[in-house]
């Protein structure tokens, strides 16, 4: 593949880094090169640049260096040239005679002294950050051979706008160790020799067609693997990084239906006002217009966050977005092998795909953690037993309001046995039971008769198939009376559970429902990602039937400072996904895949999601009929940063280690109840025994219990494949550690599944963190391409976590 000339297209060259234009690799200019070249090493600085947007502050900039092995054209005649990226500087603000000293671009492989680089001066716009070119040069290799310093004039089309400075550190002759000639990758936004697989007409019409408005802003790099003789084939990877439109969208409609709860009970309790005194009266109603008014202004404040396609690390802080999930992208990365007979003629091919989630922690950022998270604010503790009160109320006001319904929309009689049997069983609960009298007790003398009454009634009715005296309208209305006033009594206990240090335990149940909406957000996301991409792959076929999906959560947080808060808030919401349900619904009237409503409780959420009819009958029956799609969640978390060995230092890694006693114990049993049972659907999994490698997992558990243990990560990822989880990786931001963690899972993948040496995997390994989505994920969220890292804490990452050199910061950068 090839691109114009920096001489030829100078004053419409975009920036290297734009996810719909990058450099070819250098590996894709060097693998076939065997030839003498040069190492250098080198900086720059600027002077006189044309500040193009006249900002009070001056401009912001950086540089990105571009080199070729390719020399000059002849006479007027068009160049095109392949150009590999040398890396970026750091941002240099509010300055137009910015130095880059600290930056150094080394050319380490082969390059022909006819060869070039090409040097781009981009600036941030003030308003959105986005970058512009403001000035390109190109400079010979032998100019940089035979100078310490070369100076050179920036060019805009044909003017002369600033200057340029190189300072040359380092150089000499070197041969050409041949290391590298695995990897060739290919820039997505151009024609390339290695053309994609064609797709099936069906695959095409599920990709590009029902799920265009959710899978949004794609992120695409190409890599093409030669042939290696103990592969016989080589293979193409496609990685892909999507913005997922639920990110907002299913917050937004969360809030909603917790807005709507409320004012039913609002209602409810406004038609309660006989009886009761004034003061508790009113009390009651201004409690809960309070949190009718705050939800409708954060519904607010989110839908102009939601202008946006993604929630930015940098806003995790920020109360207006709280309810999203931070950094929530798709990474799918697809694996096309074709077979070579001995004669290296392709012979067969065959494609797979890998779909993993990067989601930042679910957490409360805004709120801080100095008292903890969740799992110490609602603990052991008044507050801990008040909130699980509240949500065993609210699962049995659902269960009364799912009975109330029947009562009004039943005609058969042999139904008022079922119904009257329902309702004496109701009455006996102790939640129930409890909220009545808590209500009684609060009502005056002729109300208390009215409800003995009413329930002596109830007691009555026979529900054995006796024969009755009364009519079926009358047991009818018996029954919704009642109804009703067991829905009163339990909104009663409700508000009144409330009002009990009110303030402090409404900022606790905040707290909790938008962390508990970060996880609901991230969870529909991903079961949309994986409908897109394995709807016809036999294990999620399997669990669609069913209709348990598993999730593997792993986390990298770690167990000392301030992410202990969030591991804690993780874990807490974590515990109750089972909260959670998915129900499919086939539209006639709509081509797109979308989250059409949000049903329920607080504590019982299910999420519509409408599909065109088309693809609803690709999927498996109990999904066609309407069933409730639950997740069960396999979360574990092993901290690999350098708050981390701090935590080894002083033993601060109990969290750590009970929730992964737990995981390990909640994978056991997954495995016992649904995969083992089900072993057809798990066959060509990949070769791992799934005995021995949990056998393994166990004994590499032991070990992280003392040290960080990567090989306790990896086997836990491959695990999750092997058993079709839907795969989560997350940090704190889901931006650096969450990258590395991906990008190694990646070589994983294709050492298990696709014959890779563990001797391939560094030049790959480097390759996907340089040029791949995920080093364009940290441009998108800080406008910096840099991993948050500096020499320290690269230095206290496990060997396989280290970012390459040239890609991490200085530790001015947001984390």
């Amino acid at each position: 593949m090839e691109i114009a000339s920096p001489e030829a297209t100078s004053d419409t060259l975009e920036s290297p880094f734009s996810p719909k234009k990058r450099p070819v690799s250098l590996y894709s200019l060097i693998s076939n090169s065997k030839d003498a070249g040069v190492k250098c090493q080198f900086c720059l600085e600027c002077f006189d640049l044309l500040d193009i947007f006249n900002h009070a502050n001056g401009l912001s900039t950086f540089a990105a260096v571009n080199v070729t092995n390719e020399g000059g054209g002849k006479g007027d005649k068009p160049v095109f040239r392949k150009w590999a990226s040398l890396g970026r500087t750091y941002t240099v603000k509010d300055n137009t005679n910015p130095q880059y000293h600290e930056k150094d671009f080394e050319i380490s492989e082969v390059i022909q002294d006819a060869g070039m680089i090409i040097i781009q001066i981009f600036a941030l716009h003030p308003a959105n950050s986005m970058p512009v070119c403001i000035g390109t040069t190109v400079v010979p290799i032998k100019e940089l051979l035979h100078s310490d310093t070369v100076v050179k004039k920036l060019r805009v089309g044909s003017t002369e706008k600033g200057t340029v400075v190189i300072f040359m550190k380092h150089r000499k002759e070197n041969k050409y160790q041949h290391m590298e000639d695995i990897v060739e990758y290919c820039s997505v936004s151009e024609v390339i020799p290695d053309e994609p697989p064609e797709q099936t007409e069906e695959e095409k019409l599920l990709k590009n067609t029902f799920f265009k408005d959710i899978l949004g802003n794609i992120d695409r790099q190409r890599y093409h693997f030669k042939l290696r003789p103990h592969l016989q084939c080589s293979l193409r990877v496609c990685e892909e990084m999507f913005e997922v439109s639920t990110s907002f969208n299913v917050p937004a409609l969360f809030i909603r239906l917790l807005c709507e709860r409320e004012h039913a009970n609002l209602l409810v309790l406004k038609d309660m006002v006989q009886g009761f005194s004034e003061e508790v009266s009113t009390i009651t109603a201004v409690s809960r217009n309070s949190k009718i008014s705050q939800y409708r202004e954060e519904l607010s404040e989110l839908g102009q966050c939601s202008k946006h396609s993604f929630k930015k690390s940098e806003w995790k802080g920020m109360r207006e977005c709280k309810w999203a999930p931070v950094n929530l992208h798709a990474q799918v990365l697809e694996v096309t092998a074709t077979q070579h007979d001995t004669h290296q003629i392709p012979s067969s091919e065959s494609r797979h795909q890998y779909c993993l989630m990067a989601v930042g922690a679910l957490s409360a950022h805004w709120d801080k953690f100095k008292n903890g998270g969740l799992l110490s604010l609602l603990g052991q503790n008044k507050d801990g037993e008040k909130f699980t009160k509240r949500k065993d109320l609210y699962k049995a006001l659902q269960k009364v309001e799912a009975l109330l319904g029947k009562t009004r929309e039943i005609n058969d009689e042999s139904k008022f046995v079922e119904m009257v049997c329902s309702l004496k069983g109701l009455s006996n609960e102790d939640m129930v039971s409890s909220s009545l009298e808590e209500l009684q007790r609060t009502l005056d003398s002729e109300k208390q008769l009215e409800i003995m009454t009413l329930s002596a009634s109830i007691e009555k009715l026979p529900s054995n198939g006796e024969l009755c005296s009364l009519s079926s309208p009358r047991i009818a209305t018996l029954c919704e009376e009642y109804c009703l006033h067991v829905q009163r009594a339990i909104i009663w206990s409700i508000a009144q559970l409330e009002l009990d240090n009110r303030e402090h335990f409404l900022s606790l149940l905040s707290r909790y429902e938008a962390c508990f909406s970060q996880l609901l957000s991230a969870v529909i996301s991903s079961f949309i990602v994986h409908l897109c991409f394995r709807s016809h792959d036999p294990v999620f076929e399997q669990q669609l039937s069913d209709l348990l999906v598993p999730i593997m959560w792993e986390s990298l947080l770690s167990t000392h400072g301030d992410e202990t808060g969030m591991l804690e808030d993780m874990v807490f919401v974590m515990q109750h996904i089972s909260d959670i349900t998915a129900q499919v619904e086939g539209s006639d009237e709509s081509t797109q895949v979308h989250v059409s409503r949000v049903t329920g409780s607080p504590f019982n959420v299910t999420v519509v999601v409408s599909v065109p009819v088309e693809l609803l009958g690709t999927l498996p029956e109990p999904v066609r009929a309407g069933g409730l799609i639950s997740f069960t969640s396999l979360f574990f978390t092993h901290g690999i940063n350098e708050q981390q060995t701090i935590a080894y230092k002083i033993s601060e890694t109990g969290l750590q280690d009970k929730v992964c006693e737990q995981f390990l114990s909640d994978l056991q049993r997954y495995i016992e109840e649904h995969v083992a049972t089900n072993p057809d659907a798990y066959t060509n999994r990949g070769d791992s025994d799934l005995e021995t490698s949990l056998e393994k997992l166990h004994s590499l558990y032991k070990l992280t219990k003392k040290a960080k243990c990567s090989d306790f990560i990896v086997l836990a990822e491959q695990i999750g494949r092997d058993i079709g989880c839907m795969r989560f990786t997350s940090c704190k931001s889901a931006k650096d550690r969450t990258s590395m963690s991906l990008t190694y899972e990646y070589c994983a993948i294709l050492c298990q599944d696709h014959g890779f040496l563990n001797e391939d995997v560094p030049p790959v390994l480097e390759q996907f963190r340089r040029d791949g989505t995920r080093y364009h994920n940290t441009f998108k969220n800080i406008g910096s391409y840099k991993y948050c890292f500096n020499k320290l804490q690269c230095k206290m990452l496990p060997t396989i976590y280290k970012p390459p050199p040239g890609t991490f910061g200085d530790g001015a950068l947001q984390t």
